[in-house]
């Protein structure tokens, strides 16, 4: 759209973002205030800056998105490795457990062009992956700690 006004691209929304990321890294400008600052300085309404980690940072600072992002890496290494590494799995939960990783891994990926946490629709079948995922993981590390114990 050659005649959309600069301020509604995201490269615009997302720099706004990092720019206020940078200005408060520590504790960030507070949750769903990046609204109101980008209609004041931009004057032009917009709900979010279509990037959740951007969003996040510039929200509630870099640590908090650390640790977030931290604990959404952590579920996929977790995930990956009882996928790689677990012969307890059948083949067809090996198959169903996989396509729970690639729902999680596009999540990721779908939440650096938009954010779905504002659609409660999407918001909710988003943890139900990363809920099963974690499940699985805890299940399956208590079983092979309960193992090493008896031995």
């Amino acid at each position: 759209y050659a005649d959309r006004p600069i301020e509604l691209m995201r490269k615009t929304q997302w720099d706004f973002a990092w720019s206020l990321a940078q200005q408060r890294p520590w504790t960030g400008w507070g949750l769903r205030n990046f609204t109101d600052l980008y209609q004041a300085k931009m004057h032009i309404w917009l709900g979010h800056p279509h990037n959740f980690f951007l969003m996040l940072c510039a929200e509630t600072g870099l640590p908090a998105t650390i640790l977030f992002c931290g604990l959404i890496s952590w579920i996929l290494i977790a995930g990956t490795q009882v996928l790689k590494n677990s012969k307890l799995l059948e083949k067809e939960d090996r198959l169903i457990f996989f396509s729970y990783l690639v729902v999680l891994c596009g999540w990721v990926l779908f939440n650096t062009v938009d954010v779905t946490l504002f659609d409660l629709r999407l918001n909710t079948l988003s943890w139900l992956p990363i809920s099963a995922i974690c499940g699985v993981v805890y299940h399956y590390d208590f079983r092979h700690r309960l193992k090493v114990k008896q031995n």
